[in-house]
Formats: structure tokens, sequence, C-alpha cells
């Protein structure tokens, strides 16, 4: 009798420690070993999404005061370095320097008379009586406060016709570089805050870099100078970059259903800011513009093995050199310690191989001496990260919608040229 109270006291024990947890107070978060596995030690969800997009693009402003006689190029349109671009309205050019030539000398002419009055004012002063030198010394300063008038007016007009006589040297407008015209901006359109469009934009060819987004919520995650890999998305292409800036001060605000997937629309309390970053290229062979990637910091998972062993980060594992477990969630959603059978440790990635024990649709928690066995487990990345939900190409960062414009804009490294040539 004793003996089966001494092996009921032993199962009861073993079956606290792995397995069959009472249910206890308290609430543990865990976190999908399928979202923990390939993307770095952190387990913070470092997948982005990014788009391959010009390395610079050029803009064409418009001189607002002449007219186009004629665009030569059209948007998709590849162009070289000299190439005319679009033309000025030449004939209307001319007649405004000819009115402008006119208003010029009728100005000089004004001048000279109104000296020629001065020196006659100055004469007749010379002449007068002294109760009278007063009255002509007045009409002698007003003519002076003529002369300088007419003096400004003539050096405004002057500038006027030197611009004008260059606008005729200047009336074909030519690229800068060679590229691809990106968009024609004929109508004098505006942005969705009323800027003024350019008139042409020019992405330059030949050489790309990657933009993404992070969001407030995982920022941490990357830093200028974080070497990534970029993943394509439709076979097992591996590119190498660093990211070289990140756009902390052109914020977009997003509401938290553009991150989570499910019931609920984003408000005042539900929002987030997204920041552009930037990606230069270790080498953008057979990238295409335009073509969507995936973007992770570089951990070394490159080198991992890709047989479809787990690759759990060595933070997640307790006891790892003697008997190794984790913290996981059991099928009644209850916080428990797992045995796990480990394979060859990385010492570069920091991570286990785990043979046994564990799959990638478990989920666990990161080991914390608060935890106890029972706790209810919450599963923080449910929403955003769901097997079941919506496939990963339709996330970026924490569960960020994707879709992006093409090319996007290169504004931190964009340049602008005048057309006018003014």
């Amino acid at each position: 009798m004793k003996k089966s109270i001494v092996f009921l006291s032993l199962l009861t024990a073993a079956s606290l420690l792995f397995g069959c947890s009472p249910k206890v107070d308290g609430e543990a978060s865990v976190q999908s070993v399928s979202m923990i596995c390939g993307i770095g030690s952190t387990g913070i969800a470092d997948r982005f999404a990014g788009v391959v997009s010009p390395k610079s693009e050029t803009k064409i402003t418009k001189n607002n005061e002449q007219a186009v006689s004629k665009v030569n190029v059209k948007a998709g349109d590849t162009v070289k370095k000299g190439q005319i671009l679009f033309t000025y309205d030449m004939e209307q050019t001319q007649l405004d320097l000819e009115k402008a030539q006119l208003e010029l000398d009728q100005l000089k002419n004004t001048l000279d008379s109104q000296k020629q009055e001065k020196a006659s004012l100055e004469k007749e002063r010379a002449s007068a009586g002294q109760d009278q030198k007063l009255s002509w010394t007045l009409e002698i300063q007003e003519a002076d406060t003529a002369i300088l008038e007419a003096e400004y007016n003539i050096s405004s007009k002057e500038k006027e016709v030197q611009k004008l006589k260059k606008s005729l040297k200047n009336l074909e407008v030519k690229s800068p570089v060679n590229g691809q015209i990106q968009s024609v901006n004929e109508d004098g359109a505006s942005d969705s805050s009323g800027n003024p469009l350019p008139y042409m934009t020019i992405v330059e060819t030949g050489s790309y870099r990657v933009k993404g987004y992070v969001n407030e919520t995982n920022a941490q995650a990357l830093a200028e100078g974080t070497p990534v890999l970029l993943r394509s998305r439709v076979d097992d292409t591996i590119w190498h970059g660093t990211i070289s800036s990140i756009d902390w001060e052109s914020p977009e605000q997003i509401g938290s259903s553009d991150y989570i997937y499910g019931p609920g629309a984003a408000d005042s309390t539900t929002t987030s800011s997204k920041y552009p970053f930037y990606i230069k290229l270790d080498d953008d062979k057979d990238l295409m513009l335009g073509q969507h990637v995936y973007i992770e910091p570089d951990h070394g998972q490159e080198n991992q093995d890709d047989s479809g062993a787990i690759q759990l980060p060595a933070v997640y594992i307790s006891d790892a050199d003697s008997s190794p477990w984790v913290w996981a969630q059991n099928d009644k959603k209850l916080l428990e310690k797992r045995s796990i059978t480990l394979g060859e440790y990385s010492e570069e990635a920091d991570t286990w191989t785990v043979t046994d024990g564990l799959a990638a649709e478990d989920y666990i928690s990161f080991p914390d001496d608060s935890l106890q066995a029972g706790m209810t487990c919450v599963a923080y990345d449910e929403n955003s990260f769901n097997n079941s939900s919506q496939p990963m190409e339709n996330m970026n960062g924490n569960g960020a919608d994707s879709s992006m414009n093409g090319a996007g804009s290169a504004a931190d490294e964009s340049s602008d040229s005048n057309g006018g040539g003014m």
C-alpha cells in the first residue's frame, strides 16, 4: 500500500513538472514557433515587406512663365543623358523679349528727360532770389526721387530682358541622367497635400535600392548599418544589403486595421506610425524595378539547416546542456514545462536544432522568473501572424500591409532639375 502511495506521489509530481499543469492565477504571453524561427534570435517579428525602387530620381520642373510647344517623351520611355525632353514656345518668348526691350527703352528715355528737367531746375534756382531758392530746392528733391525710381525700374527691366534672352538659348530642356520617365505632369496636377507635382520625374535605371517600412512597435528591430537578407517571393533567391537610412522625419499614420486582420476599425487610439527605410544592395543582379521582396535582419539564418528542422533561439531553452525544456502552451491553452530533444548548436546564430518535442505550430513563452506552470496563455501574435488567416506576403513588420506603389518615392536621395534654365 505504501509503495502505491509513493508511486502516485511521484506520478503527480512528474505531471506537474511536464505536461499536465493545473490552472493557476496569472497570464503568460506566448508566441508561435513558426514566427520565432528563421527571423533571428530576438523573437521579435522582424520580417518586412520591401519593394525594389530606383536608387535616385530626378525631378524636372517647368518655368511657369513659359509655354511648352512640344513634349518629346511619355511615361515609361527610356531616355539618355542629354536627350531633349520638351521644348518651350520660342515665338511667345520672342514676343515677350521684344515687349520687355521696348519697355526698357521707354524707361531710359524717361530717365533722360528727368535728368534734363533736374538740370533745368538747378539753373533756375541759381538765378532766383534768396526768398525763392527754397521752393526750387524742394522741386529738385522731387526730381531726385523720380530719377532714383526710374533707375530702379530700369535695373529690374534689364534683368527681365537678360532672363528672356537666356530663355531663348535654353528652349530645349534635356535629360540630365540616363533613366526612365516615371511621370509627365502636363496638366499641372498636385499631390494629396496640395503641393504641385514636378513637370517630369525620371528614375535612374541600372542601379536599385530597396524600400520598406518599419512601424513604431517594431522599430527596435532595425538600425542604420544593419546587414539584411532580401528573399524573393517566387523562388529561393537571396540578395544581401545594408540599411542605409531610416526616415524618422517622415512618418505615415496608419490605423491598427492595417496591421491586424479581423474585426474592428482604426480610431484615434489605435493608430500607429510607419517610417520608410532604405537598403543599399551589395549586388542588384536579377532584380527588377518594382519587384516585391522580403526583408530580414541578417542573423546568419541563410547558413542554417533548411531541411525543415526547427532552429530555435537559445534564449528560449532552459537547461540546454542537461535536460532541455521550454515554456510551452498545452492543448488547454495553459503554460507547461515541455521537454524537448536538441540536435546541433549554431554558435554564429545562437540557435539549437529541435529534433523532437516541438512543432512549428506550437506556442512558447520567453523564459521569465515570474512564469508558473498552469498560467493562462495569451498569444499576442494570434491575430497578426495566424497561419490560418492571412499569408505572410500580405504583411509587413507586425502584420503591416505590404502594398506599395511600384517604385515608391526616393525623396531623401532625389534631385531637382529646373527645366526653365533660369
